[in-house]
């Protein structure tokens, strides 16, 4: 493991957290380790270099951030039954109660959501995921969750989300096309920001609500052509903001 340090000799590590930051290894399966020569590990932040590992296991009082996407064969993960932060349902992290998204191993192409699951709140930054397949119940996508995906082309949330927060798919350079269903009430600030090859975005609720962009950041990029219905919030956010505006018919 690559973690956080060095440290002074002279230091109590009973009192020292330490961070991971890399795993190196070549092991096909691999615990967290609680503690590193007499020191507390409390997270875990990449596992981009752990090339052979495909089972992890995660012990109760460490946390994994953006570990779990950036392992590239990750298949399989597991928490202990005393974890008091994490529970595992089909190899994806999610909260004690099983309702928020918080991880996903990044051997797999497609994030399958379960059915559980009302909140996608994971941190996949850089991730490769090449679909999302979402569970019947998510209602809100949160902030920063997808920014700089490297995988993703489509996006269709068609569901009943209701919510996609602030730079959610910022900087997903190879996203093409955005459907968002008449469930979607709300697009955050800077939501598509950076989606340079972004071309088509529907938008099928009449009433949703566009977040303005700023000099720095565009929620939905110059040079998408928006959808929508006539005299819609979209249309009207398409002519404000001088993007291409295309008529949705019956």
């Amino acid at each position: 493991f690559v973690y956080t340090g060095p440290f002074d000799d002279e230091c109590d590590k009973s009192e020292i957290k330490l961070e991971i930051l890399n795993y190196k290894g070549t092991k096909r399966e691999v615990t967290i380790p609680t503690e590193i020569d007499g020191m507390k590990v409390t997270a875990v932040y990449s596992l981009s270099k752990a090339k052979n590992l495909r089972t992890l296991h995660i012990p109760d009082g460490v946390e994994v951030h953006w570990a779990l996407a950036k392992a590239p064969k990750l298949k399989k993960i597991t928490v202990s039954k005393s974890n008091k932060r994490y529970s595992v349902k089909n190899n994806a992290l999610l909260n004690k109660k099983g309702t928020v998204l918080l991880g996903y191993p990044g051997g797999y192409s497609t994030l399958k959501v379960p059915d559980s699951v009302t909140y996608i709140n994971g941190e996949f930054y850089g991730s490769r995921f090449k679909r999302l397949k979402l569970g019947k119940n998510v209602k809100k996508i949160g902030s920063v969750t997808f920014t700089e995906n490297k995988g993703l082309e489509t996006l269709v949330l068609d569901k009943k989300v209701q919510i996609i927060e602030g730079e959610a798919f910022h900087n997903c350079k190879k996203l093409t096309k955005v459907v968002l269903g008449k469930s979607v009430r709300k697009v955050g600030y800077a939501a598509f920001d950076g989606c340079e090859k972004l071309k088509a975005i529907y938008i099928y609720n009449k009433n949703c609500k566009i977040s303005k962009p700023d000099r720095w950041q565009q929620t939905i990029p110059d040079g998408a052509t928006i959808y929508g219905w006539k005299d819609s919030t979209a249309q009207k956010y398409a002519e404000k903001f001088h993007l291409p505006f295309v008529e949705l018919k019956e």
